[in-house]
């Protein structure tokens, strides 16, 4: 008896169907037993994670200069360096500050016929004291915590990872493969940038408590006082240099120039210029959180800064405009390119 075609037809189809589902469960990790978007996101979330582990040069490069900052940190604590105490006045061979101060407070017991030339001269020396040993923390937060922290290590650290969570998926072709999966576009983008947060914030605020650690009694008041600001200007820095990461396609390139160049040019302009620059509200931060202890700007009629509330204020709301950009570009885009 002759097979009838039609059924012999359907069983192949079923074979292929079988055969294909096992293929693609193979294939696609995104496709759990449950065909629940939200798992599927959670489980990009973690696949991303897991690829940002992947050492990168530029991480690495991080990484040697946060341990030389680190190094470099704790000779000058060893040294003395965050206090006037041995700074020498008025040359290298004169009196120390404090052994100077020594000299007036001395000068001020010895008889007097003048009542108020006593007091003047224990006045000036208790103030210059004052200054000597509550210098640490200003000095400490203007050469480590502004110039080197916040104006280099930070947009460092923060473009080593957010440029490459999707720039590297377009470099090397796999771009492709991640929209083809079952998540909207969307979806995708923000889950790409929750996988990358923890390795910018761990190693951004990481950074900062091994800097400040090694700083002595200076770089344990700068911790704790401003930690609230390098979180603040890590999630600002981490949406631009990720938006980077959907837009160039030479993303590090582009990072790079906007951080050290447009940044610190625009961050050190007069007038109101300067508020286009991430560094300039993380500054406004400091300064407010700091300002009992004697850090302000040199010039606040030039630098004029806003208060740390607004500062605050314009840092989360450009990381969810910078979001919600880059979640609309990257939904539009069609990255002919990774083809």
């Amino acid at each position: 008896m002759v097979p009838d075609y039609n059924e012999n037809e359907g069983e192949r189809e079923t074979v292929s169907l079988k055969t294909a589902n096992r293929s693609l469960a193979v294939v696609s990790p995104l496709l759990p037993d449950s065909t629940s978007g939200l798992r599927a996101w959670f489980y990009l979330v973690w696949l991303s994670w897991r690829r940002q582990a992947r050492s990168q040069q530029m991480v690495w490069i991080a990484v040697g200069l946060l341990l030389f900052s680190v190094s470099l940190v704790a000779i000058f604590t060893a040294r003395g360096a965050w206090s006037m105490r041995y700074w020498r006045w008025p040359y290298r061979q004169g009196p120390t500050y404090m052994q100077w101060a020594d000299e007036v407070q001395m000068l001020a017991s010895l008889p007097d016929a003048s009542a108020e030339g006593q007091g003047v001269q224990a006045a000036l020396a208790a103030s210059v004291r004052g200054i000597i040993l509550y210098s640490g923390f200003p000095i400490f937060s203007h050469w480590i915590v502004f110039l080197l922290f916040l104006s280099f290590l930070v947009p460092l650290f923060n473009l080593s990872f957010a440029t490459e969570a999707l720039g590297g998926e377009r470099e090397s072709n796999s771009l492709i493969w991640l929209l083809s999966r079952p998540l909207p576009r969307p979806a995708i983008y923000l889950a790409k940038f929750a996988a990358l947060l923890p390795w910018t914030i761990g190693l951004t605020l990481g950074g900062f408590v091994l800097l400040c650690l090694v700083g002595g009694q200076s770089g344990l008041l700068a911790l704790r006082l401003y930690w609230p600001s390098v979180l603040a200007a890590t999630l600002a820095f981490s949406s631009l240099f990720y938006f980077m990461g959907a837009t160039f396609r030479r993303p590090a390139v582009a990072a790079i120039v906007y951080a050290f160049f447009l940044e610190v040019i625009f961050g050190n302009m007069p007038g109101y210029l300067k508020r286009i620059s991430i560094g300039f509200y993380a500054r406004c931060m400091m300064f407010d959180a700091a300002g009992d202890f004697g850090v302000q700007p040199e010039r606040p009629e030039i630098f004029l800064p806003v208060d740390g509330a607004t500062a605050l204020a314009v840092l989360l709301g450009l990381t969810v405009l910078l979001l919600g950009i880059g979640t609309v570009a990257f939904s539009r885009a069609q990255y002919h390119e990774v083809v």
